[in-house]
């Protein structure tokens, strides 16, 4: 904690206003985006006449996307002009809730899925992570990156019941205009604040430890992307990436309806599904600040295997939900980080500074494949099964991969690391 500090050259360091940017973003863009599905599963889909799974197939829509624009748009942030970029896809989410405030047919879901997928890859958590990147290095990165991630906490824990009361009172359609009016003020605050040049500023990046530092001057290292994909911890972790997403898109798309069938009441659901999120201000600092003291190696991991105890406690949650729903919520709030937080630090512990955006918007597009199907699948599994607690218990399984996964790539790169010296 001894490196953090909140001057340089006598001036406040603009790096904290960066962070305070990405908490906005992650507060309402991401949370826009990931979170608050689940506030409209079932007012949509009662009143349109959808099946569960059917409506959700627009969050594989979105993820497709998000897949093909995460890459572009991560190669051209990382080179220049991340404030223009950041604030077209602002653009994108606005005009993609207008349009599902309008829609009343799937196809019409569908389509402006495609807008919001694009929004979603430019808006957060990429432009967040490269900008955090570039201001701060590897002794605070993790804390500074913590704070800017628990956005996706507190937006949930502000907007899902905020959305809850705006639907109950003037129907869902109201809802996605609410969603729209968000990302316009997004784009105002990401014109006004975004910046991914310190030196522009007069400042340097603060926090860098000796592998970032050469002779006395920032040397990026590590590996550009096509040199990481020659490696087999890069599949590593794309792949626990996509499985540690696929089980955090179903919960957040369907931890109101599982509550609801649980037997909590609607508006006490609401507002769980927001306290669920909200659990995420407490773990997302946490393991940034552990990740800190303690090395990526070991916060990916544990925070991995947490994570999977939360699908666990959804499993046995029918037999005492009253109680059992708070287990399910600390577990989130010490595992969710492993979705947001840990991935852009992976990059930096694996492959270094030296292609950063590009990988970064490489392990985005591997959050996007779990977001892709997680939701649906969920959801489909209810539809034909009445429960999700087949899904839970898969889901549970697959993040306990990830954290072996993740454990077998710092091995590897470990194991490299010693044959070279």
């Amino acid at each position: 904690m001894k490196d953090i500090q909140f001057k340089q050259n006598g001036r406040f360091f603009y790096g904290w206003i960066v962070v305070l940017l990405g908490l906005a973003l992650m507060t309402f863009a991401y949370v826009g985006f990931v979170s608050l599905t689940s506030v409209f599963v079932l007012p949509v889909t009662e009143e349109l006449g959808f099946e569960r799974g059917d409506w959700m197939t627009y969050m594989v829509i979105l993820s497709l996307a998000c897949i093909v624009a995460s890459p572009i748009l991560g190669k051209l942030m990382g080179k220049s002009n991340l404030k223009l970029w950041t604030a077209l896809a602002c653009v994108c989410g606005a005009i993609g809730y207008i349009g599902f405030s309008r829609a009343d047919s799937l196809t019409m879901f569908y389509l402006f899925a495609i807008v919001l997928g694009i929004g979603f890859a430019g808006t957060a958590p990429m432009p967040v992570s490269i900008m955090i990147n570039k201001w701060f290095g590897g002794k605070i990165r993790g804390t500074a990156t913590g704070i800017a991630f628990l956005g996706s906490g507190l937006g949930g824990m502000i907007l899902s019941p905020i959305l809850n009361s705006v639907i109950a009172a003037n129907g869902w359609r109201t809802g996605y205009i609410t969603l729209a009016i968000v990302f316009v003020i997004l784009m105002v605050l990401v014109i006004l604040l975004a910046n991914d040049n310190p030196e522009s500023k007069g400042f340097t990046r603060m926090g860098q430890d000796a592998s970032e530092i050469d002779g006395g001057s920032i040397e990026k290292k590590g590996k550009n992307l096509a040199e990481a994909m020659r490696t087999a911890e890069f599949y590593f972790a794309v792949v626990s990436t996509v499985l540690v997403v696929l089980a955090s898109s179903a919960i957040l798309a369907n931890s109101v309806a599982f509550f609801v069938g649980c037997g909590i009441e609607s508006g006490k659901a609401a507002s769980l599904h927001g306290l669920l999120l909200g659990s995420l201000i407490i773990g997302k600092p946490l393991v940034g600040a552990f990740t800190d003291r303690f090395g990526i190696r070991v916060s990916a991991v544990l925070s991995t295997v947490i994570f999977a105890m939360t699908f666990a406690s959804l499993f046995i949650m029918p037999s005492s939900p009253a109680m059992l729903v708070y287990l399910v919520i600390a577990c989130y709030g010490l595992g969710g980080p492993t979705i947001t937080v840990v991935p852009p630090l992976l990059v930096n512990g694996l492959f270094g500074d030296k292609d950063y955006g590009t990988l970064v918007g490489v392990m985005n597009m591997a959050t996007s494949i779990g977001g892709a199907f997680g939701g649906t699948v969920a959801a489909k599994v209810y539809d034909m099964t009445g429960s999700y607690s087949s899904f839970w218990i898969v889901a549970c399984g697959a993040v306990l991969v990830a954290a072996l996964c993740r454990f077998i790539a710092f091995r590897i790169y470990d194991s490299k690391a010693k044959a070279q010296q």
